[in-house]
């Protein structure tokens, strides 16, 4: 009976051990374990392995790996993660990663994307500033003063009255010859602003006249009493000279306007100058004659 209880309590015993020797693998297998983040990526990305491991139930200093992607270096255990970077030139697919731990490694994927462009995002819209609408400055235009003519002034005429005295005796005046008319007073007369180079003149005389003041290129025409007497151009600082011809005589003061766009005037006086001939005087001395000799006989009758 002795026999058989150490038998059987060196049985047990023999089981216990194989017992544990079993589960003690697969204990160390389940305390290791690694994972890679993110599992997935373009060439060139960055990814990172993490493990943990009971080292106190299953021994393992270092943490080494086999890669088809990269080399990765061995690490202590203890440090629990690896980063890297995936090469920039390796082509898309999925390439294995195995994490070895002593005796125990697990088996990781990797998977190359590829690449897609990036498209840079199109350049804000330009802003175009319109400037305000702003009207133009007013121009303003001075209103067109015309000069006044001064009045034209008729000199007074002068009247002669001739008292012939009752006589018996005829008296016959001596024939005047010439008869002038009365002269004209320019004292007094007003001067406009177009220049004439003569304040009279008789028939057949030249007169000319200037002035200034108009648009530069512009046409003058002289008149005179409603009668076109001369025409010119003014030159470029809006000066003219023209010549002036009357188409008719007339004794008198007579206003001449030069029109270009600005009204210009001037006076001048014609003068006329006539002789009696004999015929006339001798006529005249008959009719005084008559005259006289038909008062005496009425006052003898």
């Amino acid at each position: 009976m002795r026999t058989v209880g150490i038998v059987a309590a060196g049985l047990a015993v023999l089981l216990g051990w194989l017992a544990v020797g079993s589960v003690a693998p697969a204990q160390a297998q389940a305390l290791f374990g690694a994972s890679v983040s993110p599992s997935s990526g373009p060439a060139g990305s960055p990814f990172t392995i993490s493990w943990y491991t009971d080292a106190s139930a299953w021994p393992c200093k270092t943490v080494s790996f086999s890669s088809q992607l990269t080399a990765l270096p061995t690490t202590s255990w203890d440090q629990l993660s690896l980063s890297s970077a995936v090469p920039p030139s390796t082509a898309p697919g999925s390439y294995a990663i195995t994490a070895l731990c002593g005796e125990s490694r697990r088996d990781l994927t990797f998977t190359v994307t590829r690449s897609v462009p990036t498209t840079p995002p199109p350049p804000p819209p330009t802003s175009t500033t319109v400037p305000p609408n702003v009207p133009p400055p007013a121009t303003t235009t001075p209103p067109r003063v015309t000069p006044t003519p001064p009045t034209r002034t008729t000199p007074p005429s002068t009247t002669t009255s001739t008292t012939t005295p009752p006589s018996t005796t005829t008296t016959i005046p001596p024939p005047t010859t010439t008869t002038s008319q009365p002269p004209i007073t320019t004292a007094d007369a007003p001067r406009g602003d177009l220049r004439l180079d003569r304040e009279s003149i008789n028939p057949g005389d030249e007169l000319t006249a200037a002035g200034d003041g108009c648009p530069p290129g512009s046409a003058v025409v002289l008149s005179s009493e409603g009668e076109r007497v001369g025409a010119a151009q003014a030159n470029d600082k809006g000066e003219f000279t023209a010549e002036v011809e009357f188409a008719r005589v007339e004794p008198g003061r007579h206003m001449v306007t030069a029109d270009c766009g600005v009204r210009l005037s001037g006076f001048v006086d014609q003068v006329v100058t006539s002789s009696v001939g004999g015929g006339v005087s001798s006529t005249l001395v008959v009719l005084v004659f008559f005259v006289l000799a038909c008062g005496a006989v009425a006052r003898f009758a």
